[in-house]
């Protein structure tokens, strides 16, 4: 079992990269229209380069939201390891007599 949750944050990185992934899709998509080309009579470069770029964006976007948002929680992770390392100092007053 992963007891220190290493496994969770690579979930929700890879979510977040998936959802970074698929928007950055969508808004290369929207801005290339590879598809249109093709309706449009253009040339088989022309639409491959489209393709491309759209692609290239997506798995851009993926891979630099996952690996964000995995050193974020690793470094949340790695700081509350350490605190619960150092032990709490209590400071006490001295019983008045």
């Amino acid at each position: 079992m992963d007891q220190r949750g290493r496994m969770r944050r690579i979930v929700i990185a890879l979510l977040l990269g998936g959802a970074a992934g698929a928007l950055g899709y969508f808004i290369a998509d929207s801005l290339a229209k590879p598809d249109e080309m093709i309706a449009a009579g253009k040339t088989a470069g022309s639409v491959a380069r489209a393709s491309q770029f759209v692609f290239y964006i997506a798995g851009f976007a993926f891979v630099v939201v996952f690996l964000v948002a995995l050193k974020v929680q690793n470094t949340v992770a790695d700081r509350k390891y350490r605190a619960g390392l150092v032990p709490r100092a209590e400071v006490r007053k001295p019983p008045e007599g």
